[in-house]
């Protein structure tokens, strides 16, 4: 199945559904939902304007603070400030991760200044859609980045199927009842041709699960085809649980950069954490 988007309206727009499995704003009752599992994911066309999403996007690949992930298959994804995975249970990496956290969050910031970034917009609307709100993540009393910005290079770029749970990379007591993780991602430039989503409704097996920590992703012909396959353009906001199984597809004719948030649920009555 594909979602194709459209030209709606972002944030506290009434929330449509495209198909069963879609919705199309990001509010209380789609967020929810969403928790539960009941949709695969909230994707608002044109969340961020697309002007101002290119011209970040062409900052972001000639920017000073561009580097690779340290894994295997995102050895060639670059990543604009230290994501928490590249902390890689390091206490030397971990503590350089949250000391650039706060100052790495003001230059994401300025990029986009003086418009508002679109991860301070998903933040605020987590804030005040979700019934106990939202927080950034502190991990130890310590507080996390958030608002990295991902750049996938032509033809070089992969995201095989795997899944993303914070308690893969660190212990801290801060993670402790988490039910869901979310990730919300934001597109700044979309390739000519691929740079798909791709999302399974299901968690990997336990045979997945050691592959994915052993190797960071799956062998694409060792797993059923994708649920949903997704196509975002840019300014798109598209939110699903990355505890599931996703990947995205090289991208071919032009790089594709998004930004990403992950957000951590404890149930309703406990606030969202976010963080990169």
């Amino acid at each position: 199945m594909t979602s194709t988007g459209s030209d709606a309206g972002a944030g506290a727009a009434p929330d449509r559904t495209g198909d069963g499995d879609f919705t199309r704003a990001l509010t209380r009752d789609s967020l929810l939902r969403l928790a539960r599992r009941e949709i695969a994911a909230i994707h608002v066309p044109g969340f961020c304007d697309r002007r101002i999403a290119e011209d970040v996007a062409r900052k972001a690949v000639r920017h000073k603070a561009l580097g690779n992930y340290h894994k295997k298959y995102t050895s060639t994804v670059g990543r604009v400030h230290m994501p928490h995975i590249d902390t890689a249970w390091n206490p030397e990496l971990t503590a350089r991760y949250h000391d650039a956290a706060l100052p790495s969050i003001h230059e994401v910031r300025a990029l986009f200044a003086p418009y508002l970034s679109p991860v301070d917009h998903v933040r605020l609307l987590l804030q005040e859609c979700w019934p106990a709100g939202a927080d950034l993540l502190r991990l130890r009393g310590r507080p996390c980045f958030v608002g990295a910005l991902r750049v996938f290079h032509p033809t070089t770029s992969v995201f095989p199927p795997h899944n993303d749970r914070i308690e893969q990379e660190t212990d801290a007591p801060e993670i402790a009842g988490v039910t869901e993780q979310l990730v919300a991602n934001i597109y700044l430039q979309v390739p000519e041709e691929g740079g798909d989503l791709q999302l399974w409704r299901r968690d990997p097996t336990s045979a997945e699960a050691r592959t994915i920590l052993e190797v960071e992703g799956l062998d694409p012909a060792t797993v059923e085809p994708p649920a949903h396959v997704i196509h975002p353009r840019a300014g798109d906001l598209i939110v699903f649980s990355s505890r599931m199984l996703h990947a995205v597809t090289p991208a071919r004719g032009g790089h594709r950069v998004g930004m990403a948030a992950f957000i951590a649920c404890k149930g309703p009555d406990e606030p969202l954490q976010y963080w990169s």
